[in-house]
């Protein structure tokens, strides 16, 4: 199991602890990632809860073989030189499979077309159907679908729910306050300022390394078919 790690310090005595976990075995593995500074783990949380895998110490999941995971997360402490410990505790079975099939689900995205592009489901009904197959085809490059995989879209709809919470908060009425308290308690106003920090910092890093990957990506060429005629 190789692993990389990133710490980053953010006001408030906050540090941003980033673990990539790669496999190049071809099997399942279950991997323990350890937290080793001198404070609490703040865990990637949806709904006020924390993500599958995390508790007080650290993390705790598998790597889907011939595969990556990347996680992330929080610690009010000093910055400490490795941040983690991660442990390859043996190849994944069992409900572990499971785990890993779902991780990979998450990377690669729903297969599944949407409800609407169906005739028959999402109000799409048979005149609809009728003047689809005199529609034009649509090629492949031409789709209108979200690019972006579920996971990051979910990510980002976590963050930019954190960053309303906190524009309304912002100079807002005594009145105007307590709707926003009540309208979301899922992170608590103390801790508020600090989540959009980190926020802020990994924002930063994602915009930073997909600009990177983006300009790689477009300059790749493929020599298929010379590949196919050496194959």
């Amino acid at each position: 199991m190789d692993s990389d790690w990133s710490i980053t310090s953010l006001d408030g005595g906050v540090v941003l602890v980033t673990v990539d976990l790669r496999n190049r075995s071809p099997v399942d593995r279950r991997v323990r990632v350890t937290n080793r500074l001198d404070g609490p783990v703040l865990p990637p949380r949806r709904q006020g809860v924390p993500e599958s895998g995390w508790d007080d110490e650290g993390f705790e999941g598998v790597v889907p073989a011939g595969g990556r995971r990347s996680l992330g997360y929080a610690c009010p402490a000093p910055v400490t030189r490795p941040p983690v410990a991660v442990t390859d505790e043996g190849r994944a079975d069992g409900d572990d499979a499971a785990d890993a099939s779902a991780v990979a689900a998450r990377e690669l995205g729903d297969p599944r077309p949407p409800s609407d592009a169906i005739p028959g489901i999402g109000g799409i009904g048979e005149d609809d159907e009728r003047e689809d197959r005199t529609a034009p085809s649509v090629s492949e490059g031409d789709t209108d679908a979200d690019p972006i995989p579920p996971a990051v879209d979910s990510w980002l709809t976590a963050v930019e729910e954190r960053i309303e919470r906190g524009e309304r908060l912002t100079d807002a009425s005594v009145e105007g306050a307590a709707v926003a308290l009540e309208a979301d308690d899922a992170v608590p106003v103390a801790e508020l300022e600090t989540r959009l920090d980190a926020d802020a910092v990994a924002l930063e890093a994602v915009a930073e390394r997909a600009a990177s990957l983006a300009e790689r990506a477009a300059v790749v060429d493929v020599p298929d078919d010379d590949l196919r005629r050496l194959a």
